[in-house]
C-alpha cells in the first residue's frame, strides 16, 4: 500500500466524527481525482476503511449523475425520457448499479421482441401479458408513497410502482421491442397508450375505453377533454416523476434527497435561472 493510501487509511479508521466527515468532504470535492485510491482502498483488509472508501465512491458518483442530469435538463427542446430516468435514480440512489437495470431492461426487450414476432396482430396484449404475468409487474397500492415506487431501478426489483413508473417501464419495454407506447398524462393516473389502445399498466394492463378514462377524471370532478389525451412532452412526464418523488421524501424526511428533487423540479420547469 503507498503511503498515500495508509495515509487515508488512518484518517479513515481516525475516531473524531468531524475529521471524518471533513476528509470525506475533500475527497468528494476531488471527485473522480480520488477514484483511483478509493477504488484501492476498497479492497483494504479493514472493513471499516473499505466501507468509507465505498461511502464515498457512492457520493461521488452520485454527485456526478447529478451534474449530468441538470445538464440534460436545461437543454432547449425536448429531453431523452429514458436517459432523465436513469440519471434521477443514480443521483440518488448512487449504490445501484444503472448499468445492470438497462442492461436487464434491454434483455427483456429482446424476449418481448420474440414474442411479438410470434404473435404480431395483437401487440398490446402480448406486451402487458409479458409485463404482468411472465415478469409479475403489479401497482403497488400497499406502499403507494414510497421513493422506490419512482426510481426504476427499484421498480424493476421489486417489480412494483405507480401508475407513471410502470407506464415507463412500458414504454421503454416497447421500444426495444418496436412497439410504440405513449403515456397519458390524466390528472391523477398517468396509463399508457398503443395507437388507439389506451390501457392501464397500474392495473395488470387493462384495456381503457375513452368512457373510461372520462371516469377516471369524473372520480375527480374534472370533464375529460382532448388535451387530457394528447401525448405529453417529457419534460411535463420528468416533473410528474419529479413532484412523485418530492413527495415521497417529504413523507419520509429524507431532506437531502428533497433538496435536490427540488433543485431539479425549478430546472424542468423552468423556474431556476
Amino acid at each position: 500500500m503507498s503511503s498515500r493510501h495508509e495515509a487515508l487509511s488512518r484518517l479513515f479508521r481516525d475516531d473524531d466524527p468531524e475529521t471524518l466527515a471533513l476528509v470525506k468532504e475533500q475527497l468528494v470535492m476531488q471527485g473522480e481525482l480520488a477514484v483511483p485510491d478509493l477504488d484501492t482502498l476498497v479492497r483494504a483488509d479493514s472493513a471499516i476503511v473499505a466501507a468509507h472508501a465505498q461511502d464515498i465512491l457512492h457520493a461521488i458518483a452520485g454527485k456526478s449523475s447529478a451534474s449530468a442530469l441538470e445538464t440534460l435538463l436545461r437543454r432547449e427542446g425536448q429531453i431523452p425520457l429514458e436517459d432523465a430516468c436513469w440519471l434521477i435514480s443514480s443521483a440518488l440512489t448512487p449504490w445501484i448499479d444503472i448499468g445492470e437495470s438497462r442492461q436487464l431492461l434491454d434483455g427483456w426487450g429482446r424476449e418481448l421482441f420474440l414474442k411479438i414476432s410470434e404473435n404480431p396482430p395483437d401487440r398490446v396484449a402480448v406486451l402487458t401479458r409479458f409485463l404482468h404475468e411472465d415478469l409479475r409487474f403489479e401497482g403497488n397500492t400497499r406502499d403507494y408513497y414510497v421513493a422506490a415506487n419512482s426510481l426504476l431501478p427499484e421498480v424493476m426489483r421489486l417489480r412494483k410502482g405507480l401508475p407513471l413508473t410502470l407506464t415507463l417501464i412500458t414504454m421503454f419495454l416497447g421500444q426495444r421491442a418496436g412497439i410504440p407506447v405513449h403515456g397519458v398524462n390524466l390528472p391523477g393516473h398517468f396509463i399508457a397508450r398503443c395507437g388507439e389502445t389506451y390501457f392501464d399498466p397500474f392495473h395488470g394492463g387493462r384495456i381503457l375505453s375513452i368512457a373510461d378514462c372520462a371516469d377516471i377524471l369524473a372520480r375527480q370532478e374534472i370533464e375529460l377533454c382532448d388535451e387530457h389525451l394528447e401525448n405529453p412532452e417529457s419534460r411535463q412526464i420528468i416533473a410528474r416523476l419529479l413532484a412523485n418523488l418530492r413527495h415521497a421524501y417529504d413523507l419520509e424526511g429524507a431532506s437531502w434527497q428533497k433538496r435536490m428533487v427540488d433543485r431539479w423540479m425549478e430546472i424542468v420547469t423552468g423556474e431556476c435561472s
